[in-house]
C-alpha cells in the first residue's frame, strides 16, 4: 500500500512506537543478552546509531516486520513528501534517531503515553523522553548505556541541528539523568503537516526589522523569467547562462546597486517554485544563524540572504564574516544566494566552493537609451530619450520606478517633462539631506539678465551636463581621460552678480537636484575631519545624479599653503584627497567664489568650465531692473533708464527692489521713484558709498539729506 497523507505515515510511524513501548513493558528486566543482540563496543562508540532494541528475539523480529513494511509503504508512495522521512534525509537520521525522536514527539501529540513513561522510567515525575527511558528500549550492558546517551547528546544530529531541546529535571529530581528532550515547537508543527515559516524565527527577525520590511519571506518565482529577459550586458547574460545547473547545492555572492538585476537573475537561473529570503543584518543581529540553517534544510528551497554587507569582509573577525556565514551552510543541499551591495572577494580559504561572485552594475548607458527609446510614447515631445539616458544615471528598477511615479504625477493627463525629471529625482540617493542643503530652483532662463558671452559659456556647461553619456560613452572619449568623466565648472565674480542663480536655473534646466555643501560643516579645524567630511559627501553623491555645489569654494579648494607645520603639512594633505576625488567623480560640482585667484592652480587644471560673472553692463541693468518688480506689484512711472546708469550688482538691485516695495508698502502707496530713490540711498548708506545728490537729479529730490 501507499501513504495517502504525511500524517498516515506518521500514525504508522507512531503504532511501531507504541509496539516497541508494550514490548518493553512486557519484557522482564533487564533483558538478557543473546548473539544475535550482541553489538561490538567500538562500534557503539563510533556510532550510537548501531544500537539494537533490548527486547526479547520475538519481538525484535515483529518490530522488524513493521519496520519493513513502512519502508515498502514508503517506497511505493512515490515522489509523495512524507515529511517525518524528509527530515531524517535532509538531517541525516538513522533509524535509531528516528525513534528517539517520535519517543520525544509522541507525548506533544497523546498525553496518555506519560503515564507509560513514568512506569518505564519508574519514576512519577519523568513523564517525557529522557535517558533512562532510552537506556531501558536501547542497551543492556555498560556500553550500550553510555552508547544510548550518546543519541541525545550535544553532538547528536537531534540536538545539533536544534530537533530536540532540553528541558531541565522536574522539581524534586536532584541527577541531571532526568533531563528531559522535548520536540521543538517548529518540528512539532511541521511534522503535523502545518505550513509556513517558522513563527520563533520570524518573531525573532521581526524585533531588527528596518522599516516594517520583510525579514524573512518565502517568494514566488516566475517560471517564464530567463536569462535573455534581463536587462543586464551581454557579458554578464553569458556568464549567467554559463552557471552550473541548480538544484545541485549552488552558491553564488551577487553584488550591485539595489534596483540592479541581481534579484530578478536568481529567479533567472532557478527551477523551484519558491524561494526563502531572509535579510541577513536582522539574522545576525539576532544571533538566529542556526535556526535560519535549519530553516532552510527543512524547506530544502532555494535560499537568498539580502543586505551582505552587514556580514564583515574580513575573514578573521570571525563568525560575522561572510566566509563563516558561507560556511554555517555547507552542508545544506540547496542553492544558496548572496546578495549586497559591494563587491566581495574572499579573504580566507573556505569550506565552502562559491560557484560565482557576479558583479551587477548600474544600467549601461546603451540599456537606459534603450528603456527610454522604448517608452518614448510615454514621454513629451520637448524631452529627448538621449538626454534622459545621459542626465540620469538609474537602474533598471529606478528606471521603472522613475516612469511609473511621472505617470502618478501626470494623474491621467498627458506626462510633462517636470512629472519625468521629478520621477528620475525620486529614485536618487536621498543621503545628501544630512550633508548639504538641498536647494528648489525656482528661476529659469528668463529670470537671469546676463552678458551675452556668460550666458554663451552657461550653455556650454548645460549641453555638457545633458550630453555626457554621448560624449564619453558613445564617442569613446572616456578613453581619453584618464581622470572621471564628471563636469567641473567654476562660476567666479562678486557677490551679487547671479553665480548662485545661474546654479539654480541649470539644475532647473537639466532636471537635477541641487545641493548646496555647507562649508562651515565641511572644514574642520580638528586634523582629518575635514577630508573625513568630504569623503562622506562624495560618497553619497555617487549615484545621486545630483549637482553639488561648493559656494565659497576657496575655503576648500584653497591654494595649499607652504609647510610650516604639521597642521599646513595636513591641510595640503586635505586638499591633494580631494583634487583626486573631484578627479575620479562622475557627477556634476558646480563652485562659486568671489577670489578666483585663490583657486589652487591644480584645481584650474581640472575645470572644465569657467564661468565669469561680471559687473552687467548698463544695457544688462535695465533688462534687471525690468525683471526685478513682480507682476502683481503695483508701481507707478518707474524709470528704468535712469535706474540703469547706478552700478549696481543684479543681487544688490534685487535688494533694492524689495526695500522699495517695503517703503511703498509704509506709505500704503504705488511703488513709484520717490520710493526707489530712497532704497537706492539706503543701499548707499550700507555698503559706505558716497552719495552725490547730483547724480540723481532730476530726482534728487526724494533723497533724504540731513
Amino acid at each position: 500500500m501507499r501513504y495517502a497523507t504525511t500524517q498516515e505515515h506518521l500514525l504508522a510511524e507512531l503504532d511501531r512506537i507504541d509496539a516497541i513501548l508494550e514490548a518493553a513493558e512486557d519484557a522482564e528486566t533487564p533483558v538478557p543478552q543473546d548473539e544475535s543482540s550482541t553489538t561490538d563496543a567500538a562500534t557503539l562508540a563510533a556510532e550510537p546509531s548501531g544500537l539494537l532494541l533490548a527486547l526479547p528475539e520475538r519481538d525484535r523480529e515483529r518490530i522488524g516486520e513493521l519496520t519493513d513494511e513502512i519502508e515498502r509503504n514508503c517506497v511505493a508512495t512515490g515522489d509523495a513528501t512524507l515529511r517525518l522521512r524528509v527530515l531524517a534525509d535532509r538531517f541525516d537520521l538513522s533509524r535509531r534517531h528516528l525513534d528517539v525522536l517520535l519517543l520525544a514527539l509522541a507525548p506533544r501529540l497523546d498525553t496518555s503515553y506519560t503515564a507509560q513513561y513514568e512506569r518505564l522510567q519508574e519514576d512519577r515525575l519523568l513523564s517525557r523522553l529522557t535517558v533512562v527511558l532510552l537506556e531501558r528500549l536501547f542497551s543492556r550492558t555498560p556500553e550500550e548505556r553510555l552508547a544510548a546517551g550518546a543519541l541525545v547528546a550535544s553532538e547528536s544530529p537531534l540536538r545539533r541541528h536544534g530537533l530536540l531541546e532540553v528541558v531541565s529535571p522536574p522539581d524534586g529530581v536532584a541527577t541531571d539523568r532526568g533531563r528531559q528532550y522535548v520536540v521543538d515547537d517548529r518540528i512539532v508543527d511541521y511534522l503535523k503537516g502545518y505550513d509556513g515559516l517558522d513563527p520563533a524565527l520570524e518573531t525573532a527577525l521581526g524585533r531588527y526589522a528596518a522599516d516594517d520590511a520583510a525579514v524573512l519571506e518565502t517568494r514566488e518565482i516566475d517560471p517564464t523569467l530567463g536569462v535573455d529577459d534581463l536587462v543586464i550586458g551581454d557579458d554578464l547574460a553569458d556568464r549567467l547562462a554559463s552557471l552550473p545547473a541548480d538544484g545541485t547545492g549552488r552558491r553564488f555572492y551577487f553584488s550591485g546597486p539595489d534596483g540592479t538585476e541581481k534579484h530578478r537573475a536568481l529567479e533567472a537561473v532557478c527551477s523551484a517554485e519558491e524561494y526563502l529570503r531572509a535579510d541577513l543584518e536582522a539574522v545576525l543581529d539576532a544571533g538566529a544563524l542556526d535556526a535560519l540553517v535549519r530553516e532552510a534544510k527543512l524547506l530544502g528551497k532555494p535560499l537568498q540572504l539580502t543586505a551582505a554587507g552587514a556580514a564583515t569582509f574580513d575573514a578573521r573577525e570571525g563568525e560575522r564574516s561572510l566566509e563563516a556565514v558561507l560556511d554555517r551552510f555547507a552542508a545544506v543541499e540547496i542553492d544558496l544566494f548572496v546578495t549586497g551591495v559591494a563587491a566581495w572577494t574572499p579573504s580566507a580559504v573556505m569550506e565552502t566552493e562559491i560557484d560565482a561572485i557576479l558583479e551587477f552594475p548600474r544600467s549601461s548607458l546603451a540599456l537606459r537609451r534603450r528603456f527610454w527609446t522604448a517608452h518614448a510614447d510615454d514621454l513629451p515631445d520637448d524631452l529627448e530619450p538621449e538626454v534622459l539616458a545621459g542626465t540620469f544615471e538609474l537602474t533598471h528598477g529606478q528606471l521603472e520606478a522613475a516612469l511609473s511615479t511621472a505617470r502618478s504625477l501626470a494623474g491621467g493627463d498627458e506626462i510633462t517633462a517636470e512629472n519625468v525629471y521629478e520621477g528620475c529625482r525620486a529614485q536618487s540617493a536621498d543621503g545628501l539631506d544630512e550633508l548639504a542643503q538641498q536647494l528648489e530652483p525656482d528661476s529659469d532662463w528668463d529670470d537671469i539678465q546676463l552678458r551675452d558671452d556668460t550666458m554663451h559659456k552657461l550653455e556650454l556647461v548645460c549641453d555638457h551636463v545633458r550630453h555626457q553619456g554621448r560624449i564619453y560613452g558613445d564617442w569613446g572619449f572616456e578613453e581619453q581621460f584618464s581622470r572621471g568623466t564628471g563636469v567641473v565648472a567654476l562660476f567666479k565674480g562678486d557677490s551679487g552678480t547671479g553665480k548662485t542663480m545661474a546654479a539654480e536655473i541649470l539644475a532647473n534646466d537639466v532636471g537635477m537636484d541641487l545641493y548646496k555643501i555647507d562649508l562651515s560643516s565641511v572644514v574642520s579645524k580638528y586634523i582629518g575631519e575635514t577630508e573625513e567630511n568630504l569623503e562622506r559627501i562624495f560618497e553619497e553623491a555617487e549615484h545621486s545624479n545630483a549637482i553639488l555645489l561648493f559656494d565659497e569654494a576657496d575655503a576648500v579648494f584653497g591654494d595649499r599653503s607652504q609647510v610650516s607645520s604639521a597642521t599646513d603639512r595636513y591641510a595640503n594633505v586635505e586638499v591633494n584627497y580631494l583634487l583626486q576625488r573631484v578627479e575620479a567623480y562622475d557627477g556634476v560640482i558646480l563652485m562659486t567664489t568671489n577670489y578666483a585667484s585663490n583657486i589652487d592652480s591644480a584645481f584650474t587644471r581640472r575645470i572644465d568650465h569657467t564661468v565669469t560673472f561680471e559687473m552687467p553692463h548698463e544695457a544688462t541693468r535695465e533688462r534687471i531692473w525690468k525683471h526685478v518688480f513682480p507682476a502683481n506689484a503695483p508701481t507707478c512711472d518707474i524709470d528704468y533708464e535712469f535706474l540703469s546708469s547706478f552700478e549696481f550688482t543684479g543681487g544688490r538691485i534685487k535688494t533694492i527692489g524689495q526695500t522699495a516695495a517695503i517703503l511703498a508698502a509704509g506709505d500704503d502707496d504705488e511703488i513709484g521713484m520717490s520710493h526707489v530713490v530712497r532704497a537706492v540711498q539706503l543701499e548707499y548708506e550700507k555698503t559706505g558709498r558716497l552719495l552725490q545728490p547730483p547724480q540723481f537729479e532730476p530726482y534728487d529730490d526724494h533723497l533724504r539729506l540731513e
